[in-house]
């Protein structure tokens, strides 16, 4: 689904509750995929008399300073579902962050728990939260990393219930061996932590097993 306003509407306001109470309700998690959020970056930005190649060689013209912007479409339409209480009356809705990365994750959880903290007091809101913003972000919530992020990090930063495998081979962003790539950044992490990411975190989000 697009990870953008409904229109005119949030994608929080009560008219659109139809829709959340449907995936809810048949247990189906809602998933954002890159491009959700439709141009990662004013082309302006590109217009700097220093002209680059297509790193990916296709239709997908991802550069160095779109990837920069590419995580800021899903962190704020989550960080809306979060702070404006959707998962408090959904609570068994739960969605996937799929192609955009999950570095960001860690900063992104810290700075929804001190929104929440700064603006508790003239949002209304937010004083009805039943939990922390993060602590929705860890119970409805999973990300898949690119390859060569260092998941170990993430994992002991934010928790080892959040990341997920995945790849785009053979397409050229899966890179050509992405099992290495993970595997040098979970030197240091639990088989059973291992096992999460790269199984038990999909199966729990496709299943809605509780993390």
């Amino acid at each position: 689904m697009p990870s953008t306003a409904a229109g005119e509407r949030s994608p929080t306001h009560p008219d659109l509750d139809c829709f959340w109470e449907v995936l809810a309700s048949a247990n189906v998690p809602f998933v954002l995929h890159v491009g959700g959020g439709g141009r990662l970056l004013d082309r302006a930005f590109h217009n700097n008399n220093m002209p680059v190649t297509d790193h990916l060689g296709g239709g997908e013209n991802i550069r160095s300073k779109d990837y920069l912007a590419i995580h800021h479409s899903p962190e704020v339409f989550l960080g809306a579902l979060i702070l404006d209480g959707l998962f408090d009356r959904f609570p068994l809705l739960r969605g996937g962050v799929i192609e955009q990365g999950a570095g960001w994750v860690v900063s992104w959880m810290h700075h929804l728990d001190h929104a929440q903290r700064a603006f508790r007091r003239t949002e209304e809101p937010l004083q009805h939260l039943q939990g922390k913003p993060s602590e929705y972000v860890r119970r409805h919530l999973k990300f898949t990393p690119f390859p060569g992020e260092d998941v170990g990090w993430m994992m002991e930063q934010a928790g080892p219930e959040l990341f997920m495998f995945s790849t785009d081979f053979p397409h050229p962003e899966g890179g050509r061996d992405p099992l290495a790539k993970f595997e040098e950044t979970l030197t240091a992490v639990s088989g059973a932590d291992q096992a999460r990411f790269y199984a038990g975190n999909m199966a729990d989000l496709l299943a809605g097993a509780p993390a």
